[in-house]
This record gives structure tokens, C-alpha cells and sequence, in this order.
């Protein structure tokens, strides 16, 4: 289970099954991704994580959002390793989800974290080089180094933050399988494996949980899937909807 934030138990087809919740994004599927207004919806809904993207903006600043340019979720135009963070500022990242929603702008690590504070543990993608010296910064003033989790689709982009972050727990995105994931992430000194939700098999979790891995799965949104997930082993569960996993605190 994610440290800190206690397993959730999910009642739909199954008796205690214990599932930690992480909102995808915030709680992208009722607010603007990777923004405040998403953070606070997925604490209100009882998510017990909450997983988001990092950058570096042109200026060196770490800043949340999903993709290499601004032009999906603002509207604004251009890469976001080429903006500085006043620039980035400026945009609306909001109107496109909802006009209630208008004037929401892109967030900061620093804004995400305080945002977040204790209330959820903050689950870090990271999309992009950040400095390590900065990142361990960052975490320490906001008080989140022993409760953090850093993912990544590659798991030589981890490999410094292990050596300079030892509390910060690392996992390994993959949506392609192959025999040697759970070795891999066992050498590199990995504890978690977070699967696409199109490759879970019970097979290949029990190959993980037998490494002693934690296996997660993303990005699953509705109940049946959810309910197969657990159902085979998986530990934290990467949601648009966290309020489909129902948020009752289990026995520990």
C-alpha cells in the first residue's frame, strides 16, 4: 500500500478486498487535469494518492502538465520546455473542461504539494529530466520526502533519484510486457510496478508479487475492471473516477 495513506477496501463483487486509490491526473474526469481544481476534487472524493505529470519549464521550474506542449489543455500555444513559468502563467487551463472552470492555470510542483499537503500522497510522473538537488528541495519544504512516489517510464531516469531520494519509493510505468520487468525493477531497486490496464494478466502480477514487487495498474475507470484488478492482486489502482473506489479506511 501507498505509505502513509492507508489501503481503501472496494465493495463491488468481492469481500475486503484492499485497493489504494489514485486519482489519475487529480480527479480528471470532474476537473481539469493536472490542476489545483483536480487535487482538491480528488481529496474531497477520499482518494488516497494522487498522481501527477512533471516538467521542467524553460526557466528550471518543475511544472505540472501531461504534455510536451501547452496546445491540448490551455489556450495557449507552444512547448513547455520553451516557456518560462510566467509565460506558462498566462494561459487558461481550465475553459476547456467547463467554463466554471475558467482562469485555472498550470501549477507548480510547489503549488501541487501545498495543495495536497497531507491529505493524499503525491504520486510524481516524471515526464521529463528534472534535477534531482531540486526535487529533493522541493519535497523536504513541503515536508513530503518519506511520502512521495516518483514514476517513470524509464527506469535509468529513476536511478538518480534513488541514490539522492533513498525514502522516496520509485516505480516503473510499462505498457509493454516482458519477462524480465519484475527483475529488472528488483535490480534497479524498484518496489513498484505500475501495468497498463490492457496488459494485466493474474500470471504476470503473480510473477511481480512473487519478485516481492507492489503491482499497480493504470488508467482503469469503470467497476468491473477495477473489481478484476483487485480481484488478481493489484495494490494501487490509477483512476480518473476515485470515487469509484470506495474510500472506507481498511484494517491495517
Amino acid at each position: 500500500m501507498v505509505a502513509n495513506a492507508g489501503g481503501y477496501d472496494i465493495t463491488i463483487g468481492m469481500a475486503n478486498a484492499s485497493l489504494t486509490g489514485i486519482a489519475h491526473r487529480g480527479a480528471s474526469a470532474y476537473a481539469p487535469e493536472n490542476t489545483v481544481a483536480a487535487f482538491d476534487e480528488a481529496i474531497r472524493l477520499g482518494a488516497a494518492a494522487i498522481e501527477f505529470d512533471l516538467r521542467l519549464s524553460a526557466d528550471g521550474v518543475p511544472v505540472v502538465v501531461h504534455d510536451e506542449t501547452v496546445d491540448r489543455t490551455t489556450n495557449g500555444r507552444g512547448r513547455v520546455a520553451e516557456l518560462s513559468r510566467l509565460d506558462l502563467i498566462r494561459f487558461d487551463a481550465g475553459s476547456w473542461k467547463h467554463p466554471r472552470f475558467a482562469g485555472t492555470r498550470i501549477p507548480t510542483l510547489s503549488e501541487a504539494l501545498a495543495a495536497i499537503d497531507d491529505l493524499a500522497v503525491p504520486v510524481m510522473e516524471l515526464k521529463t529530466w528534472i534535477p534531482p538537488e531540486l526535487l529533493t528541495d522541493i519535497l523536504a519544504e513541503y515536508d513530503q520526502t518519506a511520502r512521495a512516489v516518483l514514476l517513470s517510464f524509464d527506469l535509468q531516469r529513476l536511478a538518480p533519484y534513488r541514490t539522492l531520494l533513498p525514502d522516496v519509493r520509485c516505480g516503473l510505468l510499462a505498457d509493454k510486457w516482458t519477462g524480465n520487468l519484475p527483475g529488472l525493477c528488483c535490480d534497479a531497486g524498484t518496489g513498484i510496478l505500475a501495468l497498463n490496464a490492457g496488459i494485466l494478466t493474474l500470471d504476470r502480477v503473480s510473477q511481480a508479487r512473487n519478485a516481492g514487487l507492489e503491482v499497480w495498474t493504470y488508467t482503469v475507470n469503470d467497476a468491473g475492471s477495477i473489481a478484476g484488478a483487485a480481484a488478481m492482486g493489484v495494490s494501487g489502482l490509477i483512476t480518473d473516477f476515485p470515487d469509484l473506489i470506495r474510500a472506507r479506511p481498511a484494517a491495517v
